[in-house]
């Protein structure tokens, strides 16, 4: 990736509180912590995940429902760095978690 590229992916980061990762991307980021709350997509009527993670310095939220993505992020560490890997698009998309070295 050029250095324009991770310029113009940092600035971007740093412009949204909240977390995206395109499909196919892998990103290493520190977990902070999680919390339950209101699911946005659906008006608040079911509730979600929000993990607070921490991308090149900057903390950011992730809102997700997947109970796979619960179960790996449930043998992290708060504090521990880990990479997070995308595949998949819309409903078809799995997250994949394992820990930095």
């Amino acid at each position: 990736m050029s250095k324009s590229n991770n310029l113009l992916k940092k600035f971007v980061a740093s412009k949204s509180k909240y977390f995206e990762l395109p499909e196919g991307e892998e990103i290493k980021v520190r977990y902070l912590y999680a919390e339950e709350v209101p699911n946005n997509f659906d008006g608040g009527k079911t509730m979600c995940i929000r993990y607070h993670i921490e991308v090149d310095g900057v903390e950011q939220l992730w809102d997700r429902t997947s109970r796979d993505l619960a179960q790996q992020m449930a043998n992290v560490v708060e504090g521990e760095c880990i990479y997070i890997r995308r595949e998949g698009e819309r409903s078809k998309t799995k997250y994949f978690i394992r820990r930095a070295e």
